[in-house]
């Protein structure tokens, strides 16, 4: 067999197996067919939990970005401009720095960073690294002024208060983003560098990303998001997070990037306690 009749040959198994799969999803549409016949090892492991996002969309949108090629790739691909920018056009980053936790026997989690279009929500840059905090600092530094010195919102809890200091101090960079927080025992509002993540903010900056990958997939150019993404699960107390194993460090900076970029959009005022209602209220 020469290797035109080869490669016809593999073709035909392809396009067998893809037409066996759909005819079996509506021969047996009461099985969990995703489960029992996984497509990647991603799919099988996924299915098994309750996904946070869908899992549809996700894998639909990952087989279109296969060909995509991004705009400029670093560092083996820990920073990618995913689209060139646009001169006096507005963007704003989301940034998730590293706590320094063991994901397994020989990985910790990363920094990460998102940025994004202000107006459509596209993601135009990414970035993922095991830098330390002050590293990180500059690599968003260098980021920002890319993308016409795009405001930049940093989770500030643990490590995200050193990137934060060395961002404003040593970098001289403007545009940290602040954000409020009610404080019940002082009664006062006060306002922070960075967004703190707590029980209440968290699951309102994951919502905003969830209907984000839900209304407009075509808007994610980045596949490892993807991927971290379709592992990212409620636990058996309903809680979103990674899976035991898994990054969730590209997820959590697209939600400080969409939660930054809902309070420069009015979305989500985060104007104190008139913010929340408590039960006395309703």
């Amino acid at each position: 067999m020469n290797e035109s009749e080869l490669t016809s040959d593999l073709i035909r198994q392809y396009l067998d197996r893809i037409a066996w799969r759909r005819q079996a999803k509506i021969d047996f549409p009461g099985v969990e067919f995703d489960e029992k016949f996984p497509e990647s090892w991603i799919t099988a492991f996924v299915v098994s939990g309750k996904s946070y996002f869908d899992r549809d969309i996700l894998t639909s949108r990952r087989r279109e970005l296969v060909s995509f090629q991004p705009f400029q790739s670093f560092h083996d691909g820990q920073v990618q401009f995913l689209h060139k920018r646009v001169p006096g056009r507005r963007y704003l980053i989301g940034a998730d720095t590293a706590q320094g936790e063991s994901i397994s026997e020989n990985e910790t989690d990363n920094c990460a960073a998102c940025v994004l279009d202000l107006e459509s929500a596209e993601e135009v840059g990414s970035y993922c690294a095991c830098v330390r905090p002050e590293e990180f600092a500059w690599d968003l530094n260098d980021i920002g002024r890319y993308y016409n010195d795009a405001p930049i919102m940093v989770e500030r809890n643990g490590q995200g208060g050193t990137t934060i200091l060395t961002l404003a101090g040593e970098c001289r960079y403007t545009g940290v983003m602040k954000s409020k927080e009610w404080l019940k025992r002082e009664r006062k509002l006060v306002e922070f560098d960075g967004f703190q993540t707590n029980v209440r903010t968290r699951p309102v900056a994951l919502n905003f990303l969830n209907r984000w990958v839900k209304e407009t997939p075509q808007l994610i150019w980045d596949m490892s998001f993807i991927d971290e993404a379709l592992v990212f699960v409620r636990n058996e107390k309903g809680i979103p997070k990674a899976t035991p194993g898994a990054h969730d460090d590209r997820v959590m900076c697209r939600a400080m990037a969409h939660a930054a970029r809902a309070m420069m959009m009015a979305y989500w005022p985060m104007q104190g306690r008139e913010a929340y209602l408590d039960a006395t209220r309703l």
